[in-house]
């Protein structure tokens, strides 16, 4: 070999290795649950993962997807958890609810508002502002929502009609709901016990997202239970509690078509085999849904609770830029966005996805008509939704709180006294 070829080699050598690398694909990972967060049959994430690497790919063709599957929804945080700890975590990931704050406190997620600040494709204003506000902290936009499900309140139709009571208008109030419940709730073949009923499993944490506000600061640091909007909250869930006070009711009840109003997630009217189809076949109800009812505090009105699974990057990923693309393929773009509704059973954060054509018409095959109503006015409901409060012992605190205030509800004593000893033990359980 002559002397020129010698000197040229390692340079060939090296020119070859760039080109080689060049020509392997890039591989971004997601890591996201098999199955439904919100414990409903029928949702195909695969199908819709796997549509949403496809576009991706098609558009990026030196660019493969990968993920792991069979990560059930009850493992997914212990998973998610454990790639971060080996340095493996996916590139873009679904964040459940209660696991937000966590990687957004620790710093495992990227801060998406440099990316936002630079692509014109994506516009916040188009995103239903509870939705969005699930993703953010402290001011930054961590995580964008891939999916969300409001609260509605379900209506017995039948048994309505069979008490010449006309359904409320979607601005109905406390004093509304209750005078219907009182009115509901009664004995119906005369042998002395109550057979029909009002309500059933509409309670505190109801009653105060009904009344603009929640039960603990923002920063989790006290309980505002002796605010006066708190306090009428829990006045108001007693009065509904006391109406079936000593009755057993349960989803058996409800089922056979003895109770008239339910607080229920939308996601159980979407789900595979549709509860309130299965319902209606075996009880013979027809169904319809409404928003719903205000409370009476000045920053009250028709609010629902929402609850948003996200998606965000992982702040070590070394394809920032291609995991944005990613992540913005599946929660900015309409066509991904309404696979939302044929995949599956959440509602889509975006505008003019929910508030699109298309979609009501998938609504209304859902209902078959019989929930039509509640279907149209799901756009209202969600510009109405109230995002909860996240801090790091949340859940915590919200099971503590749960127990004390349930058992409030059923006690004999002096209701506003217990209130004021439940501030304080929560007081204490959020600063120990």
């Amino acid at each position: 070999m002559s002397r020129y070829w010698k000197a040229a080699l390692p340079f060939l050598l090296a020119a070859v290795i760039i080109l080689a690398a060049a020509s392997r694909p890039v591989v971004l990972h997601i890591g996201f649950p098999c199955d439904s967060y919100w414990n409903v049959p029928g949702e195909n994430y695969y199908t819709f993962i796997d549509a949403a690497i496809e576009k991706f790919e098609a558009e990026h063709p030196n660019v493969k997807v990968e993920y792991t599957s069979g990560i059930r929804v009850e493992d997914y945080t212990e998973w998610l958890s454990g790639q971060y700890l080996l340095g493996q975590e996916p590139d873009v990931m679904v964040i459940l609810p209660e696991d937000f704050v966590i990687f957004s406190d620790t710093a495992s997620l990227r801060e998406l508002d440099p990316f936002m600040k630079q692509d014109p494709e994506v516009d916040l204003s188009g995103f239903y502002p509870a939705a969005l506000q699930a993703g953010a902290d402290k001011g930054k936009q961590y995580a964008l929502p891939l999916e969300c499900v409001p609260q509605m309140m379900f209506i017995n139709k039948t048994l309505l009609q069979k008490e010449h009571i006309r359904i409320p208008d979607n601005d109905w109030t406390w004093d509304e709901f209750y005078s219907l419940c009182e009115q509901l709730t009664r004995d119906t073949d005369g042998d002395g016990i109550v057979d029909q009923f009002g309500v059933y499993d509409y309670g505190w944490e109801e009653a105060l997202v009904a009344n603009g506000c929640s039960l603990f600061s923002e920063d989790g640091q006290h309980c505002l239970l002796n605010q006066s909007a708190q306090e009428s909250a829990m006045q108001f869930a007693r009065q509904i509690y006391q109406l079936n006070a000593g009755t057993d009711l349960s989803d058996k009840t409800f089922d056979e078509g003895r109770v008239a109003f339910r607080p229920m997630l939308f996601s159980e009217y979407r789900s595979y085999e549709p509860y309130p189809w299965r319902i209606k076949r075996s009880s013979n109800f027809e169904w319809d849904c409404i928003a719903m009812p205000s409370g009476t505090s000045a920053g009250g009105g028709n609010y629902s609770r929402l609850s948003t699974l996200m998606l965000g990057i992982s702040q070590r990923t070394k394809h920032s830029r291609l995991s944005w693309e990613l992540l913005k393929t599946i929660a900015c773009t309409e066509e991904m966005q309404t696979m939302v509704y044929t995949e599956l059973s959440g509602v889509s954060a975006l505008h003019s996805v929910t508030e699109s054509d298309e979609v009501a018409r998938l609504l209304q095959l859902d209902s078959q008509d019989t929930a039509s109503r509640g279907m149209s006015t799901l756009p209202a409901i969600m510009e109405d939704t109230l995002a909860m409060p996240r801090f790091a012992r949340y859940h915590q605190a919200m099971e503590s709180a749960d127990r004390l205030i349930t058992e409030a509800m059923s006690a004999d004593k002096n209701f506003e006294l217990q209130l004021l000893q439940i501030q304080q033990q929560l007081d204490i359980t959020l600063t120990s």
